[in-house]
């Protein structure tokens, strides 16, 4: 075995839609590619323990089996466009029934498999000037919004299109009722904020949506169980925009929580550069509605039934992305701190069926030790180490902040830890999975109990894991580019740091982020209008003046979350103060570089830190 190199990064599989139909199992598999520096996606069945290509193109992907079990429906790119493909499951006979510009959002099967329901919008069409007259300017990913022009429409096997749905109402999300002619329709009004949304169900042959009262908020993964019960995950946002959704289940005019007697995720929120693609991670199944929930660094699969008595089914020191049922068997995609994701079925126990990955195991991957620090004011904070060869570390921080480290898998971690240096990372307040007070304790105070964690997370592995705290770097991506650029204006231990996609001043932010108004009254309070002061106080740039570290600034063009601008003026006050700092800019990607952009972009990332830890640090 021989240690991991930056090129394996291109023997990287990532696995997704796993779907059983009749007993068979289908799932994609997507693979950075060197030569066309994207994606390439296919879709496989798996015979026993055999993977088996089971479609023809390189970028077949979001693949939806009908109720039946015998006809899929998948999406292929063909010179610029996306087409629909159905296949006969048993004759294996296939046709396209529909090419079209749009981009498509969502697909699922109609009740009677007559053909699909789709969430289509429209590209914006390239001009030399923009025309911005409504609110949000932009998001993350899809650009500059002209107008919110998503539609909902029917797409008949013979390729006729109808319309169902169209207008000022971004539709985001829909499931089909099995048992009736109802659909739920997720969608949010033009002028309500980004964070929220509302759900209700439209009868076909009208275009009126009956909405739930009280539904509104963050909500997501609508779903019908074979009575016409309706289930979705929804975040009120009574506490704050990253309190945890609750399940909700929707019956005869009723509306009910089903979790609201635990503090819990139904949602993994696990952190991991090395997943991409659709997931199923919500599915009733015989009187029992069936999650992936994320506790304590760790998303399992639980369930919970009209007795709301909340059970843990599979679960452990791993990660689970994706779920379907073979009768009473699972079958999901799951990945852990040392293995990238591979499918495993669980009846009894989990049985790992799959060997994709496996030209990353041959590599020298080590385990991660899971270690609990007592913070100074009593509450245990959950860490791992990753040991290497030198003497050298490096401290990751998550981004979010509600995300959570812990058992999932890190191209990343495993890179640095190649190259010798231990990694630290941890989940101090404000991370998911450990309870609502727990991750709300830093909301209006970022920067403090947060930094204090982290900093005594560095003592703790000093003291007890032989860490030297005279040779530690850090490095943070979105929230955690602000807690690095955060501690660095606040403490001179490191000798390097990364800044990735971060914030710097609060106020611009609140100004210029897709996110901005929303997030930062939520998480600063109030408006910079209001409380200009603690805007000011709670901007890494305030504090930047006191500098000494060395400093590598990460950033995209099109990051519309935390806008390039952010990096820019952090640059440009460490030049003028004389400050070592370096800036690296990534045209035409966005947030989402770490985990999902361009093959040689994400390995020129990879390239800058190593390059810069190794210099750096001895």
């Amino acid at each position: 075995m021989s240690s991991l190199k930056i090129e394996d990064f291109y023997d990287l599989r990532f696995l997704a839609n796993l779907n059983v139909a009749n007993g068979r199992i289908f799932f994609e598999v997507f693979r950075p590619v060197e030569k066309t520096n994207k994606y390439e996606s296919e879709i496989f069945e798996l015979k026993g323990t055999n993977v088996v290509r089971y479609t023809r193109g390189n970028e077949d992907r979001d693949s939806v089996v009908d109720i039946t079990g015998f006809l899929m429906a998948y999406l292929i790119r063909e010179d610029k466009k996306t087409a629909v493909l159905i296949k006969d499951i048993e004759t294996g006979e296939e046709n396209k029934i529909w090419e079209t510009d749009l981009k498509v959002k969502k697909m699922a099967w109609d009740r009677l498999s007559k053909g699909l329901y789709l969430i289509v919008q429209d590209k914006p069409k390239d001009k030399d000037f923009r025309v911005i007259e409504k609110y949000p300017i932009y998001f993350n990913g899809e650009g500059f919004f002209p107008s919110i022009n998503h539609k909902f429409i029917h797409l008949g096997l013979r390729g006729k299109v109808q319309t169902i749905l169209e207008g000022d109402a971004e539709i985001i999300d829909f499931a089909i009722n099995s048992s009736g002619p109802d659909i739920a329709i997720v969608e949010r009004p033009e002028k309500w904020d980004v964070y929220d949304s509302r759900i209700g169900v439209l009868l076909p042959g009208t275009e009126e949506i009956d909405y739930i009262k009280g539904a509104k908020g963050g909500i997501s993964s609508p779903v019908y169980d074979h009575d016409g019960k309706l289930y979705f995950l929804l975040n009120r946002h009574e506490k704050s925009i990253f309190e945890s959704p609750k399940i909700y289940c929707y019956d005869g005019g009723r509306l009910e929580n089903l979790l609201e007697s635990y503090d819990i995720t139904p949602e993994n929120t696990m952190n991991s550069d090395s997943r991409m693609g659709n997931t199923k991670t919500i599915i009733p199944h015989e009187g029992f509605l069936y999650f992936v929930a994320t506790v304590q660094g760790r998303s399992g699969i639980y369930k919970i039934g009209a007795n709301k008595k909340l059970e843990s089914v599979v679960s452990g020191d791993f990660t689970i992305d994706s779920f379907d049922f073979n009768e009473d068997v699972i079958y999901y995609i799951g990945q852990s701190s040392v293995l990238p994701q591979e499918i495993y079925r669980y009846g009894e126990r989990s049985q790992r069926l799959t060997t994709i990955n496996s030209k990353l195991e041959r590599r020298t991957l080590k385990k991660a030790r899971n270690f609990s620090m007592i913070a100074s004011d009593g509450e245990e904070v959950e860490g791992w180490l990753l040991k290497g060869q030198k003497k050298a570390t490096v401290l990751e921080i998550h981004g979010g902040p509600r995300t959570s480290f812990g058992e999932a898998f890190s191209f990343e971690f495993h890179l640095l830890n190649s190259r010798g240096f231990n990694v630290i990372y941890a989940n101090p307040r404000g991370s998911d999975s450990y309870g609502d007070n727990f991750a709300l304790e830093i909301k209006e105070r970022f920067g403090e109990r947060d930094y204090q964690d982290l900093m005594e997370v560095v003592d703790y592995s000093s003291d007890k894991l032989g860490i030297n705290p005279s040779n530690i770097g850090v490095i943070g991506g979105s929230y955690g580019g602000f807690m690095v650029n955060w501690m660095i204006g606040h403490t001179n231990l490191f000798k390097a740091a990364v800044t990735d996609r971060s914030i710097s001043d609060q106020i611009s932010f609140y100004f210029s982020s897709d996110i901005g108004p929303r997030f930062n009254s939520d998480q600063m309070g109030g408006t910079p209008y209001d409380n200009l002061q603690h805007f000011w106080d709670k901007s890494p740039i305030k504090f930047i003046k006191n500098v000494k570290t060395p400093l590598l600034i990460i950033h995209s063009e099109e990051d519309y979350r935390c806008p390039v601008w952010q990096a820019y003026e952090l640059f440009t006050q460490l030049k003028r103060q004389g400050s070592e700092v370096r800036m690296v800019i990534f045209k035409e990607e966005n947030h989402d570089l770490s985990r999902g952009g361009k093959p040689k972009d994400r390995i020129k990332r990879l390239e800058e830190i190593l390059d810069w830890f190794e210099t750096k640090l001895d």
